[in-house]
């Protein structure tokens, strides 16, 4: 069941990349800073495993559109981070989708067309120590925004490099 919280963030993340163009240079880094403060809920300043676990699973039930608790490429792809209109805007919808066939991939481990809860944990975990540079089990907003593989995946294919 989809609760207020996932569709009150999947709102404000289209409320941002719809935002007018006039600063487009910097919507990635600002859908980049609305995804960390989401996952932020306790507003400190970093994030844990455990913030990461309780946002992971608001991700996945709003991913998971059938709730058969596994999510497709179609599911994931209609899933928006917030990327998509900006995508469009800048004319980099084919390399955003491209973006997201990839981390699909990734998430995907045997390969057999869904990502399971299992998988997206363990995705959400790798990519949590992949972006924890100084190895202390906290990612700050900047190691959040540059080092999360989906975040940074997203933000260079709709050319948001700043």
């Amino acid at each position: 069941m989809k609760t207020p919280t996932i569709l009150a963030l999947a709102a404000a993340l289209s409320m941002v990349a719809g935002a007018s163009a006039a600063d487009s240079a910097s919507e990635g880094r600002e859908l980049a800073q609305l995804a960390f403060s989401s996952v932020d809920q306790h507003g400190n300043g970093y994030v844990n495993l455990g913030d990461m676990e309780t946002y992971r699973d608001l991700v996945f039930v709003s991913m998971d559109g059938d709730e058969d608790e596994r999510i497709t490429l179609d599911e994931f792809l209609a899933w928006d981070f917030g990327f998509a209109p900006l995508a469009e805007d800048r004319d980099r919808f084919v390399a955003y989708e491209t973006a997201m066939k990839v981390v699909f991939v990734f998430w995907d481990r045997n390969g057999d067309g869904a990502v399971t809860p299992a998988e997206h944990r363990h995705a959400i975990v790798a990519d949590f120590r992949r972006a924890d540079l100084d190895d202390d089990a906290l990612l700050t907003e900047a190691e959040f925004t540059n080092g999360f593989s989906v975040i940074a995946a997203l933000r260079a294919a709709v050319g948001s490099d700043e």
